[in-house]
């Protein structure tokens, strides 16, 4: 097994301090949409041609089913504000790395990328957890690293994907090549970018569930990741956070939960259409 040499690894994670930042635009737009005095007319203004064009194009999308939205307000008015921070986080991120090699190929983990981010937001709400942005964030990010790994060891990413077919555990092959994860890199990345420490430990911890800082955001995550990758389902994933401490509302009944299961199939509709979109 060819392992790369550590301090190439060291070089990489120096070399992240120049990786690029997320556009300004991002944190302006998601302040504005916290605001209480902010209007889906100031909020269109504020967009650029891009997103502004994939708010139209979202919300004339079959999930949403309207198909006769022809102005940003409307269009915004339409499928919410909290939708339209989901567009901009996401498009933001994919462009970010638009230039990453071997693109095409990487098509499914971006897809599986939003489909965590968007089960995650909804786990946060089940579990009334106080920040669904900071968890759709987590989501969105939380595989980052192998990115990384693609771009800056291309040989090391291939071998590591090959093994995976053996039935090998893909974080101890990336640890016995690299010397680290995909997810402490996605980590490290997400503290070049200034999130919050409780994400940080949530993303770098991702796998092995040793979190210090926020268990809550960690295990939603963790859980999201599972749940969309199929390893886990409805039940056991709500039986498991239960047995981690985690109440679901009190009020809730059978019914209500069938509610929510069928609410997370559709969250996982709502990705095909958002992907499509982002990527463009």
């Amino acid at each position: 097994m060819a392992q790369v040499p550590r301090k190439l690894v060291d070089q990489v994670i120096d070399q992240i301090e120049h990786l690029p930042t997320l556009p300004q635009v991002v944190a302006n737009l998601l302040a504005m949409t916290e605001s209480p005095n902010v209007d889906a007319a100031k909020l269109s203004n504020a967009l650029d041609q891009s997103l502004a064009a994939k708010v139209l194009k979202v919300a004339n999308s079959a999930y949403y089913g309207n198909g006769k939205v022809n102005s940003i307000s409307q269009g915004i008015v339409v499928i919410g504000f909290d939708a339209v921070k989901e567009i901009i986080l996401t498009t933001s991120l994919f462009h970010t790395f638009h230039d990453t090699h071997d693109i095409q190929s990487l098509q499914p983990f971006w897809r599986h990328s939003l489909e965590c981010a968007l089960i995650a937001k909804r786990l946060a709400w089940m579990y009334r957890y106080e920040n669904q942005d900071e968890a759709y964030l987590a989501g969105l990010i939380h595989d980052i690293g192998k990115l990384v790994i693609q771009q800056f060891f291309p040989d090391a990413f291939k071998q590591i994907h090959k093994v995976m077919e053996e039935g090998i555990e893909k974080v101890d092959e990336e640890k016995a090549i690299l010397g680290i994860t995909h997810a402490e890199i996605g980590g490290k990345m997400a503290q070049h970018w200034n999130f919050p420490a409780s994400l940080v430990d949530a993303v770098t911890h991702h796998h092995d569930q040793d979190w210090e800082l926020n268990p809550r955001l960690g295990r939603i995550l963790h859980y999201a990741d599972l749940f969309v990758l199929g390893s886990i389902d409805f039940a056991h994933m709500l039986a498991a956070l239960s047995q981690a401490g985690m109440s679901l509302p009190t009020s809730w009944d059978a019914a209500d939960l069938q509610g929510v299961e069928e609410i997370l199939r559709r969250e996982i509709e709502k990705a095909s259409s958002m992907f499509e979109i982002s990527r463009t």
